[in-house]
């Protein structure tokens, strides 16, 4: 239901802004996420062994890759499909898959939120009501880019 494939070091897994079809659950070894923006490269965050990456592609139709995913190392994944998913029902192991997908998700939505809250903590962003606003948002929107990988 989940064919194997491996992927050696440096090898680029995933493309920004590629068609989305396919997960993969990393099985050993390490993946990181880059977000390219302005002619830079900005890695967002490492997958390691036991996370899913690409899971846009489970449930969102003719979706586009956000990042580039590069294995940081020698790895070995299992593909998920949408139609692995679709049968959930009928495995109780894609069911803890679900499952474990959901709580992935919830973790690394947690930390892109401690992300930016620390990001407009440390640039003031909401405590200042003066003329000085503009400046700091623009400085917050710039760290954010830095941060995210966008232009700020």
């Amino acid at each position: 239901m989940a064919p194997p494939v491996r992927f050696k070091k440096g090898n680029k897994v995933f493309g920004q802004g590629d068609s989305a079809d396919v997960a993969l659950l990393l099985i050993e070894g390490t993946l990181s996420a880059i977000v390219e923006a302005d002619d830079k490269e900005q890695v967002v965050g490492k997958i390691k062994a036991g996370e899913i990456v690409g899971e846009q592609a489970l449930f969102v139709s003719h979706g586009r890759r956000t990042a580039t995913v590069e294995a940081s190392e020698d790895c070995s994944c299992l593909i998920l499909s949408p139609q692995v998913m679709d049968r959930a029902a009928e495995n109780a192991a894609i069911v803890a898959l679900e499952k474990h997908l959901l709580g992935s998700q919830a973790r690394r939505i947690r930390g892109t939120n401690l992300t930016i809250q620390k990001a407009w903590k440390e640039d003031g962003v909401g405590a200042a009501k003066s003329d000085g606003d503009k400046k700091q948002k623009s400085g917050l929107m710039k760290r954010l880019g830095s941060l995210f990988g966008g232009r700020g």
